[in-house]
Formats: C-alpha cells, structure tokens, sequence
C-alpha cells in the first residue's frame, strides 16, 4: 500500500520540478494576409521558423486518419508509449543488426521535437519517459495538437498549417488526399525529401505513403509549390511584430491593389534621396492599401512614413475653413483681401511671395492663399479648431519651445505648424465623402456585415462639408490630368519644402501620399502639387472603377447665391486700423555696412485705408509715388516710426538700429 501511493506522489514530484520545455511550440512565425488571405508578407518566429500553432479540429480527417495509420495505429489507445511497437523494433534490430522501424509513437515524436537530440539509446529512454508525461498532462489531443504544431516539413517549415499555406496556399482545414500525404511523408526524412531540392523524391515517398495506408488513388501527383514568403506589406508587418501578434492575421488589404501601389510608388521618381508614402481607404473607411516606404534605401527609413507625424503644409485649410462656415464668418461666396496682413507679429506670405488681392473665399481654397486661411482660422480660433480634431481622434503635434515644454496653439496650424500623421490626415480626408462625419480606419476585419458601425464623430456640419467638397472637385488637378469632376482635391508644402502632400476624396476611395526625405530634411524642389499629385493621380488611375459624382446629400443645401447673402457675409470685414508689417515692434535692426555706413530699411504697411503717409520721430517721409518706402537711418540708435492713412489712423512702433 505504501509503495503503491509513494509512485503516484513521486511521478507528480518529478514533473512538477521537470516539466516538459514547450519554448518551441509556444514560439510562433507571423503571416500576413490580405482580405481573400492572400499572402502578403510574413516572419519567422524568434527561432528562425516558419511555424503555426494549429489544433486537430482544424486539420482535414484525411490528413488525421492517414497520419495515423502511418505513424501510430494505436494513437488512441496506449498511454504515449506504444510496447507492441517497442518491441517490434527490438526484436527487429536483434534479427538484422540494424533498425527496421524505430517503435516510435507519436508522443515520442513530440517529445523529440521539442527538445531535438541524436538518436541514442538514452535519448529513446527520456523520449519514453517524457511521451508518457505529455499523455499524462495533456491529454491525446494536446499531444496531437503540439505534434501538428512542430512536425518538421522540410527547409525551416515547422508544422502542417505553415506547410499547407506555404505549400499549398491554403489552411489545413480542407486538404486532398496528395496534400495529405505530402505532410505525412515529409516529417520522416525531411531533409531528404525537400520538396524545393528533391521534389521527385518526396513524390515517390507520398506515392508509397498513401498506397501503403489507404485504397485511395490520387488521379495526379502535383509538385508543391513552394512559395516564397513575399513582402509585399513590410511596414504592417512591422507593427503587428511591434505588438506581438504572430500565427495569421488576415488585413483589410486588397492584394492586387496593395502590389500596385508599391509598383507604382517605386517607379514614380521620387524626391533627393526621398521616398513616397500613400495611404488608400475605401468607402467602408477600409485600409485598402498601405505603403508606408520603409523598405526604401533613404536615410532615416527605419519608421513609417504612414504614421511618422510631419509638417502637412496646407491640408488643413479645408477644415478650418469648413468649421468658419459652420459660425456664420463666412461662405464660399464671402469676398476677401489676400494681401499683407500681421496678426500677432505673424506677417505670412503665400507660397509663391506673391498677393492676389481681392478674391473668393473659394478661389482662397482652391489656390491655397495664406492669408485668407489665417483670418479663417483667427475667427474660429486655433484651440477651438485643434479640440474639434482631438475629439475625432486626431491629435495635432505642437512644436516643442526651448526649455521643452508645448507650444500654445497659434495661427501657424493652418500652414503647417503643426505635425500630423498620413494616416490621421486621410480619416479626417475620408469624412468629405461620408457627410463630414469621421470615424477610426480599419486595417483588420471588423467582423460580421451585421455588427454595429464604428462610431461617428461629426468634424462638420453637413451644409459646410458639402460646401468644402464642392470647392475643392474644383481645384486644378495635377499637370497631365484633364478633369476630375468627383475628386476633391488639395495638396500641401511644408516650411522648407521637407514634405509634399497630395491628397483626394472621392465616392469610391479616400487617397493620401506623402513624399519627402524620412530623415526630415529639406528637398528644394519637392512641392505637393508637382511632386506628389501626380504620384496620386497614379494611384486613383489603379482603383477598380472610375470615380463618380453621387447626389448631394438632401440635408446639404448649397449656399445662396452671393447676390442675396447679407451684407456681413459678401465681405469678409478688414482691420480698420493700418499696421506696420515691417519692421516689428521692438525690433533690432542691423543696418550698418562693412565700410560702416548706414544702409536703407525697408518698411511695410498694411490694413486701413491706404494711401499711407510715414514718419521718422514724428518727421514725415518722403516716398516718390509708386515707390516702395524706405528709410536710411542717419546713425545707429533708437528711432519712433508711426504710419497713418487717409483717415488719419495711425499705427506706432520702436526700434533699435545698429
């Protein structure tokens, strides 16, 4: 009685303080597949292998019934240690000297694969006592499933569901019986029987496999396919590695678009040692296609350009202009001055130097201008504009200042002062085409048709949203495309020509690219709208079907016609008072040459109601008409400038010369 339960208490000490090592089985590849699981792109798991967890419910019978009758007729009867089998063997190697058949089950198998070791007799001995530990601790079915998991098939493919995908192109689920017998046949001799070095070889061993277990006669015997792992969607890849995730993860991805994208970025010439980055999203708010390009050679390509956030020059400018519809400022047909205007101490310029004068706030849009973006932006206020994108899960990155902290929002914003991913760009891109409203992009399958919608955030009314979609199908499309009636459309230049935007919102697809050097320095031909847009017009041409105009929404009525707006909204109200733009306020101005005479400096005025009149510690200027004014300072020191206008209101400052 004693020795009958000291074994039972000395079995579970053994195991508890020799368990079996399941490092191998536990360490898993990643795949990664598009939405009809075709394979993308992949990696091995920590130990250099392609391997797959998989569990026997999820294997075809064929290929269970078969592995059976080859390797463990009496799998479900004995407790991981076959003695009939054993003793096979034995006598078997006592009769002709050497080893017939090994007795092995598939518990031993199992054992063997987990911890690899030479074939010796006391290797065999432990391979006994651990089988019989794994039946005791898992089951026959935990057995069979760590079996599945780790059976070598050959180069460094581990396990029938990474041998059937990367063989067959398909999950184990559903195989013939070739297939069967191809992952029966290759766990015996798996470095003989290569199916990329010996594929005649491992016919003729599936041949006799199959003939030998079963009556079934395959009409065909089909060399495997062996398929590369391609990589056609590194930077997804990447972040799912980044998170840890591994066996298959089927993508929203469309794989003959994400293939072309990449084609097609790769062939577009791109920036100084720059590269190009596009995002594409279809009408379920899907990520179709990503390229993020960090499998280029440029330097500083080791994040991704989909996510890094930079500079979006004036991509945001819709959306400022859209919520200063929403407060009444202004319309599409509001009248406004493009012409020098300081806010602040902040004097912009638009990208070309130059002013237009009076224009459209439409015309505004479409052609960019800086200036009338940033009164747009001065009425809603950049907090307000920068808490509005927050709520709808966009967050704008704000300089830093010199001791570190955040800067405060600013006008800057809408030309750029601020950073912002690709990806959060094309979200909020994407709400022109679903009524202004934004929701989060998928890149993983949100389940059944059935499942409620992601939620909504409203980014702008729908009124204002129409009104920003039917200004921008109306902007210029790139150089070499005719029209784009149903394509919104709007590029970007950063300060400093580091980053070129391009993007467009269309029924079909919202497409977003990027272009630019991934280490953030300058490209001094880099623009959006010839660099990037017709990289995107590239891209919009690989979609399915052209782009159509849907009808308007019915609760998104146009504007009135400008003739009856009131006359708050036909003109969009200057400043009253004039404003020195140049120099500013407590200024130092360095204005002596190297000969050591005093140079002119140059003074700018803007707003009131010109002509303006200037003067010098209170002594008038005199300025030629036409003439740009100026002033030559007689000595270095302080001086008082006061410019006044027709109406006799006046605007002062000091400066300092040296």
């Amino acid at each position: 009685m004693l020795l009958t339960s000291l074994i039972p208490a000395g079995l579970l000490v053994a195991d508890h303080f020799n368990p079996p090592d399941l490092h191998r089985a536990e360490q898993a590849a990643l795949l990664v597949q598009a939405r009809d699981h075709t394979l993308l792109d992949g990696h091995t798991s920590r130990d250099g292998f392609w391997r797959l967890p998989v569990e026997s419910q999820d294997v075809d019978p064929t290929y269970i019934t078969l592995l059976m009758m080859t390797e463990d007729h009496r799998f479900e009867s004995h407790p991981g240690v076959d003695p009939q089998a054993l003793a096979r063997a034995i006598w078997q190697l006592a009769l002709r000297g050497h080893i017939v058949s090994g007795g092995s089950t598939l518990a031993m198998q199992t054992s063997r694969l987990l911890t690899p070791h030479r074939h010796t007799w006391g290797g065999k001995l432990r391979d006994i006592l651990r089988a019989l530990q794994l039946e005791w601790r898992f089951g026959r079915r935990g057995v069979l499933n760590l079996y599945l998991t780790l059976a070598p098939e050959g180069t460094n493919v581990e396990g029938i569901r990474a041998a059937s995908l990367l063989y067959f192109g398909h999950e184990p689920s559903h195989l013939t019986p070739t297939e069967a017998a191809f992952l029966v046949a290759l766990p015996r001799r798996p470095a003989a029987l290569r199916p990329d070095r010996h594929p005649d070889a491992l016919l003729n061993a599936a041949r006799h496999t199959l003939q030998r277990a079963t009556s079934l006669r395959p009409v065909a015997w089909p060399t495997p396919d062996i398929r590369s792992v391609p990589h056609d969607a590194p930077e997804l890849t990447g972040h799912f590695l980044s998170a840890g995730r591994n066996s298959v993860v089927v993508t929203t991805l469309d794989a003959r678009l994400q293939r072309n994208v990449r084609q097609a970025l790769a062939s577009q010439p791109a920036p100084l040692r720059g590269t190009f980055a596009a995002l594409i999203v279809d009408h379920e708010r899907q990520i179709v296609a990503w390229v993020g390009g960090a499998e280029h050679k440029a330097p500083g390509n080791a994040i991704d350009a989909v996510l890094a956030p930079r500079s979006p020059g004036s991509t945001l400018k819709p959306f400022v202009y859209g919520m200063a519809f929403e407060t009444g400022w202004m319309t599409p047909h509001t009248r406004v001055r493009d012409s020098r205007l300081a806010i602040g101490g902040y004097a912009p310029k638009d990208f070309d130097h130059t002013f237009r004068g009076e224009t459209t706030v439409s015309e505004a849009l479409q052609l960019s201008l800086n200036v009338p973006a940033i009164q747009a932006l001065e009425r809603v206020g950049p907090s307000r504009f920068m808490n509005r994108l927050s709520t709808c899960g966009v967050r704008l990155r704000l300089p830093k200042k010199p001791d570190g902290t955040q800067s405060a929002p600013s006008l800057a914003i809408v030309l750029g002062g601020a950073g912002i991913s690709l990806h959060d760009l094309t979200m909020l891109y994407a709400a022109l085409d679903h009524d202004g409203r934004v929701a989060p992009l998928h890149r993983e399958p949100t389940g059944l048709k059935s499942a409620p919608p992601a939620p909504e955030t409203v980014l702008l009314s729908s009124r204002a949203n129409a009104d920003i979609r039917t200004i921008l199908r109306g902007t210029a499309p790139p150089s070499g495309v005719a029209s784009w009636e149903s394509v919104a459309f709007k590029t970007g230049t950063s300060y400093g020509n580091r980053d070129g935007w391009a993007m467009a919102s269309t029924p079909q697809a919202t497409v977003g690219v990027w272009a630019g050097r991934p280490d953030g320095t300058a490209s001094p031909e880099l623009t959006g709208r010839d660099t990037a847009g017709p990289v995107l017009a590239a891209l919009l041409s690989l979609l399915s079907s052209p782009p159509h105009a849907p009808a308007p929404p019915a609760s998104a009525q146009p504007h009135r016609a400008v003739a009856i707006l009131s006359l708050a909204l036909r003109t969009l109200q200057q400043r009253q008072a004039p404003q020195i733009i140049f120099p500013r306020n407590h200024s130092e101005i360095e204005s002596r040459s190297s000969q050591g005479t005093m140079l002119p400096i140059g003074l700018e005025g803007s707003g009131g109601h010109p002509p303006y009149h200037w003067y010098i510690n209170g002594i008038p200027l005199d300025v030629p008409p036409g003439a740009q004014p100026s002033w030559t300072p007689d000595a270095p020191g302080f001086a008082h400038i006061t410019l006044a206008d027709a109406q006799n209101a006046h605007a002062t400052i000091d400066v300092r010369i040296r």
